[in-house]
Parts: C-alpha cells; structure tokens; sequence
C-alpha cells in the first residue's frame, strides 16, 4: 500500500494532468465564454468587506450553478471544498452529520457542537452551543459561507467557526416546480416548490417528503419538511425577511456502533443491542423567524432579528435505566446590530439576547416498550451578549478589532443555584495589499464553548442535576496567511495554531453501554496548514483544496501527547465541474481522508480513505415546460471506510460503516 502523503501528491498529479487540457482549452477560448471572479460583500463577516480584504480564513461557494444534479442527502455533499472541514456521519440520521472544523466540534455524538449555524441571518444553534441541521431544506440552498477558526469575539459561543447558509428568496425563471430523486437503499424523495413575486414582495414555499430504508439494517428514516420563505421590500432603504419552518421526523433508526470483528463479517449488520431496545428517534421541530433591514442612506444601517422554535424529541437508547428520553425544547431569541459606513472605516455595535428551556424526562426501555419514569428534570439556560466592531482601512492596511462580552447561566429545577459564567473575547487582524489581486493577513482570536445542556445532563452519578464538574472550553487562535484573486482564479493559504484548554470530549460507561458522557481532558494545542483555490469560466469550474494539521493533547495526564480522536491529520479535495453549451453539466469529486484515531490513548487507529463521485444532467424544453433529468454514483470505486467513529466507546463498538457504491437518478420540472 502507497503511504498516505504518497497516494494524495498521486491524487492531486493525476488530476493536474488528466485536467491540464481543460486549463488550457478553457484559457485560449474568448472571453465571451469566461467569466471574471468578483468580490463580493459576504454575510458571515458581519460587515460589507469584501473577501479577500479580510484579515482572516473565510471560504464562501455558490451552489446554484449544479444545484439541480445533487442528491441533496445531506449538507455533506456540499461543504467538502472548505478546507479544516470534516463531515461525518451523513447516513444515520439518528445521530444528524457531524460536523468539525479545525478540530472543534468532533466530540458531538449527535448533532452539532462548536460550530454555529446560522441560515438567513437567523440562528439555527440553540443558545447552549447545540446545533441541528434536519431542518433545513437543502433542495433551497444558494450559497454559503464558512467562517474557520475561533469566532467568538463576533458570534458568541462557538470555538470551531460558523456555517452560513443562504437559501434562495425566489425560483429562478420558473413560478413551479416539482423533484423526484430516487436511490439505492430505497431512498425516495419529493419537492414541491412554488414561487410568488410582485414589484415589492417574493415568496417562496417548499415542501418535500424524504424516506430511505438505509444502508444498515435498523437505520431508515422518514421526514416530512415544510418551509416558507417571504421577503418584502418596503421602500428602496428597508425590507423584511419571514422564516416559517416545519419539520417532522416520526422515525429515525440508529443501527450502532459495531466492534471491527463484527464489521468484517457483516458491514450492513445493526448492533443487536440496538435491535433488542428498538433505538430510534422522533421529531417534530417549529421555527419561526423574522429579520429587518434599514438603510438611511449610504453610511448607516440596521439589522434585527427575532426567532421562536419548538422542538419535540423522542428516542429509545440501547439500555434500561433511562433509555427512552421524552425531550421539550423552547428557545428564542434577539438580535440587533448597527452598522456605520465609510469608505476607509467601518464599525458596529451589535447585541444578542437568547433563552433555552429543555423539559427533559427518561423512563425505563424495557426490551422497546416504555416502562416506569425514572428521570425528570426542567433544564435552562440564558445569554446575553454584546460586541463592537471597528474596521479602519489605510492605504494599503486594513485593521479590523472586535471585542465581545457574553454572560451566561444555566440551571435545572433540581439544583439550588444557577451555574454563571462570563467570557470577555478579543480579536483583531491586519491585512496588507501587495498589489491589486494579493493581500497578507495576520490575526489573533480568542473563543468559549460551553457544555450543552444535553451533555451537562448525562450526569454519570447517574442522579438528577447537571454535571457542574463539567467546564466551558477556551481557545486561542493565531494565524497568517495569504490570499490571491485574478479574474478567473482565487486562491487562499493559511497557517494556523491554536491552544485551547478544558477540551470537552465524550466516553461510555460499562453501565450504560450506548450512552455518551462528557469529560474535560486537558489542554490541546492544533497546528496546521489550509490551502484553497477555485478556477472558473463559463463551461468549467475547478475546486482544490488541501489541509494538513496535527491535532494533539498537550497537557493531559495519561493521554499527552497523543492525537485528539475523531480528527484525520490530513485531507484533499478535488472536483471538476462541466457546463456545456447544450445545456448537459457533469461534477466530479473526489476527497482524501488521512488516517486518525477512535480513542483518546490512540489505541485504535482509523486507515486513510478516498472516495469519489460522479453526477450529471442534461435540462430539457418541452413546451413551455423544463425538465431536468439527473443522476449520480456516489462511492464510484466501491470503496470500504466508515460512515461514522464513535468516539471512546465502550467495547470498542467505534465503527458505523459506510455504504458501498450506490445511484441516485431523479427529475425535476418547473413552468
């Protein structure tokens, strides 16, 4: 077997040469068939700098070129070009992707932890630092953008970086239109879109149906998914912006995490654990948002939010003594930011205020039928936070500062007192023009993550209460780096080290094998290398991507010096994307995942995987209809990795295995 730095320098030489034709096809065509790469003013930043000012690592992609051909299973299809971004997890959807960028959020065992998410200028992150993604229509998705590193002089209570997701106000250049996708392991899928519009008003709402048996036995999953989307411009200076969401999962089954053994002799199989407690979870989820925009004339504005969400869960664990868990969640919250607009300075005051309720009950799972309560608990928990911003731009150096001031409690009917903390975080980064298409940067952030309610609930006392021995992390995060835009090409290089401190990661108890608890361990410090680039004309797109870090424990008293778990220490990305002028579009991909480790002592080591997929269309006219016929082989190459990692489990039941090559294929039309 070729080493791991061997088989990715092979990856990246073959795709050089097998693509080196393009490149130069594509460079000696006119230019009316390119296009010139712009600067544009991103979202996630919080100011209308453009990005490549910026004094720090942002990637940011337009999906709306080859939306049409995407099987749309999860976000993980669209997010592998980020650099210091890894997914896993995307086919059990019990457990929802996981989701880690530069190391942080890699201890989740569902859901989304120190990264925040945010879709429309609305938070989609409860305020204890939980994030989901089931509710968010991807068949919607316009563009988004990713924030790497420490950010929480800007957004409060995330170490990893932000995901922001923009979704479309509109169909383009259809009123209707209906999607069927269907895929191996029974994956069926339906979308029902309509647009609305007037001079002032566009509105758009999606409906979409999704099931699949699932590649594991005990692992199909249906969802229900509406969403309403109204955008209403009432002068030229202010609009508002209406989210209406709902989401309903009844079932979503867990197949479990098998040992290595069992893997070999069946990789479809399901833990018969899982099978004997029937583990599954149920959802219906509400949310509701509201954003306003106002402009006095060019130098001021303001930005408000509002949001209310609802979400009712259900799950049945592998084991008895608490194994169902009945889950209310309330949370809402506020924000509100005032922008001050000069050519060569910019600042901004900003304010976010937001609340959580959890009514969490667990009862007996005998054998799959509920018994007896055994665990009931009203959880809480607030925050309030307020930064300013200020950005001075003088002749070729731009400086941007930030300092954030974030107080928190948390608390549960069962304990006397509330837990509180408040965190002071700083940032500032410097960025030099050497010329026209090229600027350095430098810059320092820090960054808190606290414990989820959820994790501070699995108490291993086994008792009512929070584990309050568990502590919010901090992190400090440095980083250089350059970046480069000509007219169809940008690329971005950085270099970043970060040293954190009480790193929250997870564990299993023999007593309670399946369920997660949560430790501190120590200091970490995260040392890497990110390198990105785009080429783009009008028939082609080209995205690369390569990242290299070491992600270790550095002060820990039996694991120091070992690697953090759940991390690959390397990752390459490639895709090639084809627009012809008949109207056909072809994307291939390819990724690289470097080895790492299933546990803190580094015992068990994860082999180096690569996988790739292809997909095309070709879109059609049929009257006054259009019609798009698409289809995709995802693991082309019948590759043999895992899906997800269990980190830390007991019994060494780490593996959930990943499908082999499986198809989709689907149609969509619109009037």
């Amino acid at each position: 077997m070729l080493g791991l730095e061997r088989r990715i320098w092979l990856f990246l030489i073959v795709g050089i040469i097998f693509f080196s034709p393009v490149f130069i096809k594509a460079q000696s065509q006119s230019d009316t068939t390119t296009i010139t790469l712009q600067e544009v003013a991103l979202q996630a930043p919080k100011t209308e700098t453009v990005q490549n000012k910026l004094p720090f690592s942002l990637s940011a992609q337009d999906l709306t070129s080859f939306q049409a051909i995407y099987q749309q299973l999860s976000l993980q299809e669209y997010l592998g070009s980020v650099p210091g971004l890894f997914t896993q997890n995307a086919n059990n959807y019990a457990q929802d992707l996981r989701i880690s960028l530069r190391g942080f959020g890699s201890r989740a065992a569902f859901g989304i932890r120190g990264v925040k998410i945010i879709v429309d200028g609305v938070p989609e992150t409860t305020p204890d630092g939980q994030g989901q993604l089931d509710n968010i229509p991807l068949g919607l998705l316009k563009s988004f953008e990713v924030l790497r590193g420490p950010s929480a002089s800007l957004y409060g209570n995330a170490s990893g970086g932000v995901i922001y997701l923009n979704t479309l106000d509109k169909l383009l250049d259809k009123s209707v239109q209906f999607k069927v996708i269907f895929g191996s392991y029974g994956f069926q899928s339906y979308q029902l879109n309509t647009s609305l519009e007037n001079e002032k008003t566009e509105a758009l709402i999606h409906a979409n149906r999704t099931q699949t048996n699932g590649y594991r036995k005990n692992s199909g999953f249906e969802q229900n998914l509406f969403n309403i989307k109204i955008k209403h411009l009432f002068t030229s200076q202010s609009s508002m912006q209406l989210q209406l969401n709902y989401t309903n999962s009844p079932i979503a089954e867990d197949a479990g995490g098998l040992t290595l053994e069992e893997t070999e002799a069946d990789r479809d199989q399901a833990r018969q654990r899982n099978l004997d407690y029937n583990t599954y979870e149920s959802i219906d989820h509400f949310k509701a948002g509201l954003r306003w925009q106002q402009n006095w004339g060019s130098q001021w504005d303001l930005d408000t939010y509002g949001f209310y969400s609802y979400r009712d869960f259900y799950g049945k664990l592998p084991f008895e003594n608490g194994g169902i868990i009945d889950l209310n969640r309330n949370y809402f919250g506020f924000g509100s930011r005032l922008n001050y607009n000069l050519e060569e300075h910019r600042w901004q005051i900003g304010i976010e205020t937001s609340s959580q309720q959890d009514q969490r009950d667990r009862y007996l799972n005998l054998k799959g039928i509920e018994g007896a309560q055994s665990f009931s608990q009203l959880e809480s928990f607030r925050n309030l936070g307020i930064y300013i911003l200020d950005e001075v731009q003088w002749k070729n150096l731009l400086l941007r500062t930030s300092l954030r001031y974030d107080d928190l409690s948390l608390g549960a009917d069962s304990v006397f007192e509330d837990q509180k903390y408040q965190v002071l975080n700083p940032s500032i980064g410097l960025s030099y023009e050497i010329d026209l298409k090229q600027r350095l940067f430098v810059n320092f952030s820090s960054s808190f993550e606290t414990p989820t309610l959820s994790e501070l609930s699995s108490n291993p006392s086994g008792e009512e209460g929070l584990n309050l021995e568990l502590n919010p992390s901090r992190a400090l995060n440095y980083e250089l780096g350059w970046k480069g835009l000509w007219a169809k090409t940008r690329i971005e290089a950085n270099l970043f080290f970060i040293e954190s401190s009480n790193e929250i990661l997870p564990y299993e108890l023999e007593a309670f094998p399946g369920r997660s608890f949560y430790r501190n361990t120590g200091a970490t410090e995260r040392f890497g290398f990110e390198l990105s680039g785009i080429y783009k004309t009008k028939a082609w797109e080209v995205q690369a991507s390569i990242t290299q870090a070491r992600f270790e424990f550095s002060k820990s008293e039996s694991v120091e010096g070992n690697a953090l778990p759940g991390i690959p220490n390397s990752q390459f990305f490639l895709q090639v994307g084809y627009l012809s002028p008949t109207d056909w579009k072809f994307q291939l991909t390819g990724e690289s995942i470097g080895r790492f480790y299933a546990d803190n002592k580094n015992s068990v080591q994860i082999d180096a995987y690569q996988k790739v997929r292809l997909q095309g269309g070709k879109t059609i006219s049929l009257g006054s209809m259009e019609a798009n016929l698409f289809a995709g082989i995802n693991n082309l190459f019948n590759v043999q990795y895992f899906d997800n990692i269990r980190l830390n489990a007991f019994g060494k039941r780490y593996f959930e295995p990943a499908p082999g090559r499986n198809i989709f294929f689907g149609v969509s039309a619109g009037l």
